[in-house]
């Protein structure tokens, strides 16, 4: 009897853990963007000020010399945010209707899409740096980590509750532990 009971127990756990995995894998990302709703003109508006007022700063904070100007422009154009297109993901429907291997391929594509982007982004930023004066990149690497504890932060903030533990992102000028 007890092998019995142990058995339906084994089977009713497989089966829930099964359901919840297949669900897990069901959801339908959406096509307006990471919160659900397409970014309205004036918030795209607003961040676009905010991005040309922290390239301003950064622009102050390494000194950037006249013979670097162009090299600067060149930097800015080929790093500006990819435009969120919402024609070029599928709809909620023609998502639904897909196969699970379509959807998959899908994701690829997209993700193949943003590291193709990131790979440019991240030559257009070590060309830049090797440009600058070994004081510029001193400055470059210590706005570049402010902005990655920025990113860090708000990326825990979104997922509603730390990573790991309540440990804040670390400093990039305080020495590492050992």
């Amino acid at each position: 009897m007890f092998k019995l009971k142990t058995r339906i127990l084994a089977g009713i756990a497989a089966v829930s853990i099964s359901a919840v995995t297949v669900a897990a894998f069901a959801q339908v990302p959406s096509p307006e963007g990471p919160h659900g709703r397409v970014p309205s003109a004036e918030q795209i508006a607003r961040f676009e000020q905010m991005r040309a007022k922290r390239q301003a700063e950064l622009h102050d904070k390494l000194k950037i010399t006249a013979s670097q100007e162009a090299a600067w422009k060149l930097f800015l154009d080929k790093t500006k945010p990819a435009p969120f297109d919402p024609a070029a993901r599928p709809s909620k429907e023609e998502f639904a209707r897909m196969t699970t291997p379509e959807r998959l391929d899908k994701k690829l594509e997209f993700m193949r899409k943003r590291e193709a982007f990131a790979e440019q982004r991240v030559a257009a930023t070590k060309e830049f740096y090797a440009g600058l004066s070994p004081e510029q990149q001193k400055t470059f690497d210590a706005e570049f980590a402010k902005m990655e504890r920025h990113r860090f932060e708000h990326m825990r903030h979104d997922r509603k509750g730390p990573p790991h533990g309540d440990k804040p992102a670390p400093d990039a000028s305080a020495p590492a532990a050992k």
